[in-house]
């Protein structure tokens, strides 16, 4: 018994005095983008500040969605008074919220025979967000249009760039706007030029997030494909002065309300960073259910959504309420054909469900709707130009 004794007795005297056991820990995060990949470099840096060496074994925790790539998240370490050993480690993510509050560390003695674990303030916070695409400005046209000075031609007469007719003069007018030509025909009568406004849109974006329409093979999602989509769009329309919304659709509804600038792209590109596809409660959701009136009245919706049976009825609903819609859908057969078997039955298979998808596509094509029937693997950009400078709603080829 004396060796096993003489053994336990020295791991208690050499044990630390939690009382005094003291800490200081700082936890510093750099995000770093190159060619699409997002990837943050996390240094965990823990000093020893009690006047005994310490043992000390620490163990950071992996949250969804981070990969790591480099470095590694546990190690023990002999801390010395006034000391200080750094955990360093890289992950990549694609998009996400993700938060620290603290680190799980083992304080014990150096023989392993007392242990206690303790948890250490650490708190940081980092948020990445989707990529986006640097989408040209589109000369588009919407039914309707804000009072405000935009680039959107309102096909209303007042100040601007380009002629729009000529009106009879009113006190105040500007002189300079007199049509001399036409004053000069009628001595009696002034006449003045008038010129179209530009004005700007109010535009919606509604962002399908229902695991009906999910579809993910291997690192490949359909709807992180989409949410780059809806990343891209509203840096345009914001860039280009509008007034843009965002709703997103699933079983937990994200939305920020219409706004302007870069605070506006702010807010959306959180609610994109947090959108994400949870489990449904037992029966699907329809696009029929999306709290729509969260855009204005009037207003250009455009919805992000690879779209099921049951949401034909949506777009009845947006055309009855005078919205002017655009569906960009992205195409999940194709997204998966291309890992399928080719054999007659799977030939067969594809070939019924483009034919059932096509059909669902006319439906919506016929109530004057624009449709972008989008390949994943195929530029947005020129879609969606040619879907808003139409003034007919066509299905895109």
């Amino acid at each position: 018994m004396l060796p096993f004794l003489s053994y336990l007795g020295a791991g208690i005297l050499q044990a630390p005095v939690l009382e005094r056991a003291r800490f200081n820990v700082t936890r510093t995060l750099e995000q770093n983008q190159s060619n699409g990949i997002t990837s943050v470099d996390v240094n965990l840096a823990i000093q020893n500040q009690a006047s005994e060496t310490i043992c000390l074994f620490i163990d950071e925790k992996v949250q969804q969605g981070m990969k790591i790539t480099d470095g590694g998240l546990q190690r023990w370490v002999v801390l010395r008074s006034g000391e200080q050993e750094e955990l360093k480690y890289t992950f990549n993510a694609m998009r996400g919220n993700f938060f620290w509050n603290d680190v799980r560390t083992v304080v014990g003695d150096p023989l392993g025979l007392i242990e206690t674990e303790m948890f250490l303030p650490a708190n940081a916070m980092i948020q990445i967000r989707p990529q986006i695409k640097k989408f040209k400005a589109i000369p588009f046209r919407p039914h309707s249009t804000l009072h405000s000075p935009g680039s959107i031609p309102a096909r209303l007469g007042g100040s601007g760039t380009n002629f729009f007719g000529v009106r009879e003069y009113h006190s105040g007018d500007s002189l300079r706007r007199l049509d001399w030509r036409l004053t000069a025909r009628h001595p009696r009568k002034f006449f003045t030029k008038e010129f179209e406004q530009e004005e700007i849109a109010e535009i919606g974006l509604l962002l399908d997030a229902r695991q009906c329409s999910e579809l993910k093979i291997g690192e490949e999602s359909l709807f992180e494909s989409c949410v780059g989509a809806t990343a891209s769009l509203a840096e345009m329309f914001l860039h280009q002065g509008h007034r843009v919304g965002l709703l997103v659709v699933g079983e937990t509804m994200l939305n920020a309300f219409p706004g302007y600038g870069k605070t506006q792209l702010h807010h959306i590109m959180g609610c994109l960073s947090k959108a994400k596809v949870e489990a449904e409660n037992g029966t699907s959701i329809s696009l029929d259910f999306s709290p729509i009136r969260v855009f204005p009245s009037h207003a250009l919706i455009i919805i992000i959504s690879p779209i099921t049976p049951a949401d034909w009825p949506l777009f009845l609903r947006l055309r009855a309420y005078g919205y002017q819609v655009v569906l960009v859908s992205p195409d999940p057969i194709d997204f998966a054909s291309t890992t399928l078997a080719q054999d007659t039955t799977n030939r067969l298979a594809v070939r019924a469900a483009r034919l059932e998808r096509r059909l669902r596509l006319n439906d919506i094509a016929q109530l004057q709707i624009p449709v972008i029937d989008w390949q994943i693997s195929q530029p947005l950009f020129p879609l969606v130009r040619n879907a808003l400078t139409r003034t007919r709603g066509q299905r895109e080829h």
